[in-house]
């Protein structure tokens, strides 16, 4: 059965098929200048090590070529590393994947303009620690009237308090949005602290992106979880 066409799997039924465990949203020092520390060739070990078994590269407005992540799959033993990208919109902060051309989308770009870039390449938007207000978002999303796009909802991080964590898992409810999440790594330390279980490994970015807009997928935390990287 299509991934379109399967029903919204019970929280029951979830933590018992879904064992495939993959950090939606981590940094590197490759793109990311606030992760200085956190080398790619980490995520390489650390998904040899069996600690994981896949990994979004989602380093800050930029898209990682795919010659680059094709290069540190071909490192791998076992698992996966996928290309996404935190986009730095005026509304917020959001993860896409499943998406090739970024072409357009510029820091302060509204959500708008993510989300019509996404979806006309078959990419979610994600969006990443809600509540959290940084200095370029200008026009905070008001969550009584959530923009209809929004594919899925970061509902633990690194970054995430409990209370904007029991924030995020409301707005999922009530907007019947799945709820993801990511550690938000910036050193190896917080990688897949948090992290999203799903019932197989995505072959691609493509079919990671289906799963999630198909709620095939649940939240994981690990307890305790690290507040930042020291």
């Amino acid at each position: 059965m299509p991934a379109t066409d399967a029903l919204p799997l019970a929280e029951g039924e979830k933590q018992r098929l879904l064992r495939i465990s993959i950090d939606l949203h981590v940094h590197t020092r490759r793109y990311s200048a606030c992760a200085p520390t956190l080398a790619p060739g980490q995520i390489v070990d650390i998904l040899n090590s069996g600690q994981l078994d896949g990994v979004v590269l989602t380093d800050h407005d930029i898209l990682w070529p795919k010659d680059e992540i094709r290069a540190l799959n071909a490192n791998l033993r076992r698992g996966r590393i996928y290309r996404g990208m935190e986009a730095s919109s005026r509304n917020g902060h959001f993860i896409l994947i499943g998406v090739e051309d970024v072409r357009g989308i510029h820091p302060g770009s509204p959500l708008s303009t993510l989300q019509s870039a996404a979806h006309a390449q078959g990419g979610v938007v994600i969006w990443a620690h809600p509540h959290q207000c940084y200095g370029q978002i200008t026009q905070p999303l008001d969550d009584t009237r959530l923009p209809v796009g929004i594919d899925a909802i970061e509902v633990a991080s690194t970054v995430t308090t409990a209370r904007a964590a029991t924030a995020a898992r409301g707005l999922a409810r009530r907007y019947g949005l799945p709820m993801v999440a990511g550690s938000d790594a910036h050193c190896a330390a917080a990688v897949g602290q948090a992290l999203t279980r799903f019932a197989q490994l995505p072959a691609d970015e493509a079919a990671l992106a289906e799963m999630i807009r198909s709620g095939l997928c649940t939240p994981h935390v690990l307890d305790p979880i690290l507040e930042a990287c020291s």
